[in-house]
């Protein structure tokens, strides 16, 4: 192969799941760590879901290398099982004896809790890793919540890892699994690798292989991100491809255009430019305004090419009319000869038919060319309209962000003159203590001005405790918060576009969210009109412009 051609020690881009190449990523370690803490004293079920190639498999090894000793673990491979399937196979992991035939659901179950029960007697903790869990089935499910009913006052006997496809959060989303989704501590969606990480994962690999210098330019960088959308099996896929199409073709360095070709071979041919156009659609949809100027330049375009064909046909017609008019001068006898015979009606006819398409192929052709000068006309006005339109659109904003200052400017300054009132315990108004500092015989002037702002300091504490003031949460206030699907318009289109990649619920209401890669805490804005007001188990409910609504964790908002 090409390992001595570049001086690899063994091949660096194997698929094979190698523990020597192991890279761990920010977004790998960020999953570990909150798997990790999900499997605490207090979890039940704990959620990781990726694409395809993502590395959800390396992640669930390096947790089970990061896992206590005094750990028994269960691991499912192939989850297409029944439930009584299922409960066999648990107890074949955690190696419960059992009679292979006749045995029930009710007598696996049994044993399954007698085993619990044991390993907690004898400090042991039972964990339960199913991977594919995508493929789950909605009762197998159903039982593995019943099999975490059983617990301790501080801890449950099991805890479930479910890895899968971003399809196991749909499947989460069913009415009749929502009590299972309620007991789910922590959730992570492993995102795909950066521009940046694709770079440092290929370094990664070709030091481990002990290369002894680069062996890919920036471009072919660049290219396999946009090739592999940061997907590491299929980093490696063209990586691979790519160093061999270099060893045929004597190519010391891998530069874009071999990184293209290997991609025809690993991927499929003319996967490359699919994946590339999808990318530039992706970027694309961002921009609305680039999108409607694209739409204008291809109505416009569309309307020259059929103007021009029109043309095109309408001159060829009118050459065929013209050189079918054309006559052979005669010859004086010839001449004679002619006027001698009489011109019969019918080809007069022919020849006045003749003139007549003449005529309306140049009819025809000055409306050609008024049409043209209306398109180009048209297409001037469309795009002196769109402009008007961005600069009404931003003129609007700049408005309503005016108003909206104006306002808070408003309130706080109402903030600053009016007194609230605090409200004791038993709901007995109590005004505040007003004190006033007077000159006493006897005590100085330097005195009294200390009084006086140690009274300004309690006044100030006093307004940060009002602004601190106890805030209960969604629940306890029994608001009914709707979906952002079923809110008006106007909220849903102002909306700007959200990534929950991440969702961590607490009880005690310190949850947090991964949203467009940043991690955001209750009372964080994600833009100036958007804020987090709550993280619930399954949801995170947010305002907007003080209209509140609830979008489900780890989804997506375009």
């Amino acid at each position: 192969m090409y390992s001595n051609y570049f001086g690899l020690k063994e091949l660096p881009f194997s698929i094979a799941p190698n523990p020597d190449f192991l890279f761990m990523s920010d977004r790998h370690r960020e999953a570990l760590s909150h798997l990790t803490y999900g499997l605490g004293d207090t979890g039940g079920f704990v959620l990781l879901t990726g694409e395809v190639g993502t590395g959800k498999t390396t992640v669930s090894r390096c947790v089970l290398q990061s896992l206590p000793e005094n750990t028994q673990v269960a691991f499912i491979l192939n989850p297409t099982l029944s439930s009584h399937e299922l409960l066999a196979t648990v107890c074949d992991e955690l190696k419960i004896k059992y009679r292979k035939t006749g045995a029930t659901l009710k007598t696996l179950t049994d044993k399954i809790q007698e085993k619990l029960i044991k390993n907690h007697e004898a400090g042991l903790n039972t964990v339960l890793i199913i991977d594919e869990a995508q493929h789950l089935q909605a009762e197998v499910l159903e039982q593995l919540r019943l099999l975490t009913n059983l617990e301790t006052n501080v801890k449950k006997l099991l805890q479930v890892i479910l890895i899968g496809q971003p399809e196991l959060q749909q499947l989460l989303q069913r009415q009749d699994l929502r009590q299972l989704a309620q007991r789910i501590t922590a959730r992570y969606h492993l995102m795909p690798l950066n521009k940046e990480e694709v770079a440092q994962y290929i370094k990664h690999r070709l030091d481990v292989a002990q290369s002894p210098r680069e062996l890919f330019d920036k471009k072919a960088l660049v290219t396999i991100h946009k090739l592999s959308n940061g997907i590491p099996r299929l980093i490696n896929l063209l990586c691979d491809r790519a160093l061999l199409k270099a060893y045929n073709s004597n190519q010391t360095l891998v530069n874009k255009k071999i990184v293209l070709d290997a991609s025809e071979e690993a991927l499929g041919t003319g996967k490359h430019d699919t994946a590339l156009s999808h990318q530039a659609s992706y970027q694309g949809a961002n921009s609305s305004q680039a999108m409607m100027k694209m739409m204008l330049v291809a109505i416009v375009s569309v309307s020259v090419l059929i103007g021009a064909a029109l043309f095109t046909g309408i001159w060829f017609a009118n050459q065929r009319a013209v050189n079918s008019l054309e006559i052979e001068q005669p010859t004086p006898k010839q001449a004679t000869v002619e006027q001698s015979i009489p011109v019969s009606e019918e080809v007069i006819e022919t020849e006045l038919d003749n003139t007549e398409e003449t005529q309306e192929i140049a009819t025809n052709e000055s409306k050609l060319v008024e049409q043209a000068d209306t398109e180009a006309l048209l297409e001037q006005k469309l795009e002196t309209l769109l402009d008007l339109k961005i600069k009404e659109q931003q003129l609007k904003e700049k408005t309503i962000k005016e108003e909206k200052a104006a306002i808070a400017q408003e309130a706080k300054k109402a903030k600053k003159i009016v007194q609230p009132e605090v409200q004791p315990i038993n709901g007995e108004p109590k005004p505040l203590p007003e004190f006033k500092v007077e000159a006493e015989e006897g005590v100085s002037d330097e005195l009294l001005t200390l009084f006086q702002a140690a009274i300004e300091e309690t006044k100030r504490l006093d307004d940060e405790d009002l602004d601190n003031a106890y805030n209960p949460t969604i629940e306890e206030k029994n608001v009914d918060v709707r979906a952002l699907n079923d809110m008006p318009s106007w909220v849903q289109n102002g909306v700007p576009r959200l990534n929950f990649q991440m969702h961590l619920y607490e009880s005690d209401g310190n949850g947090s969210v991964r949203v467009n890669d940043r991690v955001k805490f209750v009372g964080d804005n994600i833009t100036d009109d958007l804020k987090v007001i709550a993280i619930e188990r399954n949801q995170v409910v947010l305002s907007y412009q003080n209209e509140l609504f609830s979008l489900p964790s780890l989804s997506t908002w375009e």
